[in-house]
């Protein structure tokens, strides 16, 4: 589960105790945890920060966590969702279905369960290995390099969040609004800084491998076959 490690979770829970004790066993795990009591700071700091993983509670400080859930899908399909919930109703079931959940689980939960919860999230992601991205062009996770011809390019750190970016996404668009959150951790940057950037990567590389879509957002050239 040493992946976990490059990743933010976004914990939803009220129960001060519960969420603390949890939290000491996830910043084991995770690159940062956020710890948020109600779905107003979730909703906050999930726009405010790139968040990779979601677990959340249901009830919490009197609204339903199934509502923040529900936010987040609007527009992204992609970040990990799990429930750590002490119900088990089937109204609850039935929403959390459409939700493309990793996982439903009760509380009390535990130590193994949790780990085997981890182990779900982890297996959830993408295989760590050379990506191609065109024809002799590969994208190494390990190295954070693009390999052109076996030629390894150094990019900056930037330049390898939105290739990632890119390579998580595959033929769906990603926005403006989405590369300044995810990668300029939501700094404002000019739609200009953005397309410079992506100069500067075909400079480096010689040929194009991004798609820019007029007033969409940008994607890869060539569909990934995973």
């Amino acid at each position: 589960m040493d992946r976990l490690k490059e990743l933010q979770l976004l914990f939803l829970e009220d129960n001060e105790e519960f969420a603390t004790n949890t939290a000491k066993l996830f910043n084991i795990y995770f690159k940062k945890v956020f710890i948020c009591k109600s779905v107003k700071e979730a909703l906050l700091t999930y726009k405010e920060n790139r968040i990779d993983v979601i677990i959340s509670d249901i009830k919490v400080e009197g609204k339903n966590g199934l509502e923040f859930i529900q936010e987040v899908r609007k527009s992204d399909n992609e970040c990990i969702i799990a429930v750590l919930s002490a119900y088990k109703d089937e109204e609850y079931l039935l929403r959390a279905i459409p939700l493309n959940l990793i996982s439903y689980e009760l509380k009390p939960i535990r130590y193994d369960d949790l780990i085997l919860l981890l182990k779900k999230i982890s297996f959830k992601l993408p295989p760590r290995e050379n990506v191609p991205l065109r024809k002799e062009l590969l994208y190494n996770f390990s190295t954070k390099e693009l390999l052109l011809h076996d030629k390894p390019i150094r990019l900056t750190k930037k330049e390898a969040l939105f290739i990632e970016l890119l390579i998580k996404e595959n033929a769906k668009p990603i926005s403006s609004e989405r590369v300044q959150r995810d990668i300029w951790e939501s700094r404002v940057m000019s739609d200009a800084a953005i397309k410079n950037m992506i100069f500067r990567l075909r400079k480096k590389v010689g040929l194009d491998f991004i798609s820019t879509l007029q007033g969409v957002g940008y994607r890869l050239l060539e569909p990934i076959s995973f």
